[in-house]
């Protein structure tokens, strides 16, 4: 990886012009590593541009620069030297923004950071570690290396910081590494607001959001002794606690990790809510000695060991069904 590295800034020290892209439906890792590079490579007088399909969930608001994300951005138009892709494990993570411009994406300098096992390594220099618990702790890292980390502003840290903490699950899960608590540590003496993201990410609720808890909550079975949990939300739950098919992951963050997965003696746990009429998103979480990025790869899933997930065309019925066949093999 440090031949990556230094391949990479030699392409930054280059650059003037950037563009930063994530993947589509941001999370606190995706979201925080773009924002706290955004504001690191501002430090160092580059400039940034980022992109995305949608706009910053509202939940990662606390972040600030929510509005700095442009849909619409002509990226032929702005002409960036160099494009770095953060937290997508594939290019069609990175959907409609790369699709439409993948002219533009072919032609530049391009890097590809992130941290999920699952990556293909799908652009012209990645860098990828597995070992990372989090793309934000990856970027720090890669900063660390090439000894920019005193571009590392407050605003930054803070966001690396909720990267590093929504991704390893406050530290909960075996993806934390003495590295990450040593980063975290660093961040904090950068000037982190490390109480904000615990707050906003983890502990508030939204009284809408509790109403749909509710619904998940009634949805609950279990099977193969109690080894495994799961639940969902059908079309008629979401439209009967009055909000859409696009909010619903908003609402359903931390459900799987906070209830699901924590029921005694559940070793496995999924969750599964339309993304659409036509189709379905399942989240799947394990206790340390189960797989289940393997389980999701089965359908064409993605992500961790103990944190994956899959969209799929078909009803949820079925899903259900194969799922419970699947994790039926794995538990018996």
């Amino acid at each position: 990886m440090q031949q990556q590295i230094q391949q990479f800034w030699e392409l930054l020290k280059s650059s003037q012009k950037i563009l930063l892209i994530n993947h589509i439906r941001m999370d606190g890792d995706a979201w925080g590593s773009l924002c706290g590079l955004a504001h690191t490579l501002t430090d160092m007088g580059k400039e940034v541009a980022w992109i995305n399909d949608s706009n910053v969930p509202e939940s990662l608001a606390f972040l600030w620069y929510t509005d700095f994300i442009d849909p619409d951005l002509d990226v032929e138009d702005y002409n960036p030297d160099l494009i770095i892709s953060l937290d997508a494990w594939d290019s069609m993570r990175l959907w409609q923004s790369y699709i439409k411009w993948k002219h533009i994406f072919d032609e530049k300098a391009f890097v590809m950071i992130d941290h999920h096992i699952s990556n293909p390594l799908f652009w012209k220099l990645n860098i990828l570690d597995i070992e990372s618990g989090s793309t934000a702790e990856l970027v720090v890292y890669i900063l660390e290396q090439l000894h920019l980390v005193s571009h590392i502003t407050p605003l930054a840290a803070t966001a690396f910081y909720t990267g590093i903490q929504t991704d390893s699950n406050m530290f909960f899960n075996t993806n934390t590494t003495p590295r990450a608590l040593r980063i975290w540590a660093q961040l904090i003496e950068l000037g982190a607001d490390f109480r904000l993201p615990i707050t906003e990410c983890f502990k508030k609720k939204s009284f809408t959001q509790m109403k749909v808890w509710e619904r998940a909550l009634k949805n609950m079975k279990q099977e193969c002794n109690s080894q495994l949990s799961y639940s969902f939300l059908s079309e008629k739950d979401i439209q009967e606690v009055w909000i859409s098919l696009t909010d619903i992951s908003e609402y359903m963050k931390g459900f799987i990790n906070e209830v699901l997965i924590n029921i005694d003696k559940t070793q496995i746990a999924f969750f599964l809510y339309p993304l659409s009429p036509e189709e379905q998103k399942a989240s799947l979480r394990s206790q340390a000695w189960y797989d289940v990025n393997a389980l999701c790869q089965k359908f064409s899933g993605w992500w961790h060991i103990q944190a994956a997930g899959f969209q799929k065309i078909d009803t949820q019925e079925n899903i259900i069904h194969k799922l419970l066949e699947e994790i039926k093999k794995v538990l018996y």
